[in-house]
């Protein structure tokens, strides 16, 4: 039997020679097959760029607004002065001033500290004294404010958030004689909608809107008294308003 068997030149196992271009060529399939995975699981991977970096960022924002304001029992006031011949309406402008500083905790939701200044005049025609009374409003309306992010690209971003604070309220009166300071305070709400575009890397120009209901309440002067004017249900004045505005301004990102 022995006789038909022919060596092959070849020992098995450890000892496998692979001569010609098959060696090489194995080899290489080799190396091949164990590299592939590798190469797809770094693709599969995302990999964060200096893109991503700039989407979520803290910053700071200052600017200025205009806000439509209802100030229903400031009007009155206004309206009910002796000897008073013109009414104003309702609804009036008032400028706003703001900063703020945000802060993200995830990718879809930031909290912003804000502080916002408000000042509304109300002056009217008379026929006593000087001949115009003058009501100047303040209002001075630290916020925290919850904000989730619609959308973040390192060219812009918008937001809409919802939340309030404990506001102080003042009322500046001089009629005639009278010339004297009131104050209030109490709780106020708000929501808002803000967008911010790119002038570079980190300096962004700030676009807002905000509606507000605030319930500042009675108004008082050092002495305890409240203005002379009192409704028909023998309430106090307040200096609860409600609200509209827009806003301009800048945001810095770090």
């Amino acid at each position: 039997m022995s006789q038909y068997l022919k060596p092959c030149g070849r020992a098995v196992g450890s000892n496998v020679k692979l001569s010609g271009w098959r060696g090489p060529f194995l080899w290489a399939l080799l190396v091949m097959a164990l590299h592939m995975p590798f190469v797809q699981t770094r693709g599969s991977m995302p990999v964060p760029g200096p893109d991503t970096a700039l989407v979520i960022r803290p910053g700071v924002a200052a600017g200025m607004g205009v806000s439509y304001v209802s100030m229903t029992d400031v009007v009155d006031l206004a309206n009910g002065t002796i000897g008073n011949f013109q009414r104003i309406p309702e609804f009036k402008s008032a400028a706003e001033f703001f900063g703020a500083l945000t802060i993200p905790w995830s990718e879809d939701w930031e909290l912003k500290f804000e502080y916002a200044y408000l000042v509304a005049s109300y002056n009217v025609a008379t026929a006593i004294g000087s001949g115009q009374a003058e009501y100047t409003a303040t209002a001075h309306l630290p916020s925290l404010i919850v904000q989730y992010v619609l959308m973040s690209e390192p060219v812009y971003n918008v937001k809409v958030g919802a939340g309030g604070g404990y506001h102080f309220g003042s009322l500046d009166a001089k009629f005639f004689t009278q010339d004297d300071h009131f104050t209030g305070r109490g709780p106020g709400f708000l929501v808002d909608v803000e967008g911010n575009t790119a002038f570079g890397e980190s300096l962004f120009a700030y676009l807002g809107l905000n509606i507000r209901w605030d319930f500042i309440g009675e108004l008082t002067n050092a002495s305890g008294m409240t203005p002379t004017f009192v409704d028909a249900e023998g309430a106090a004045p307040t200096m609860q308003f409600f609200g509209i505005g827009a806003r301009l301004g800048f945001t810095y990102y770090f």
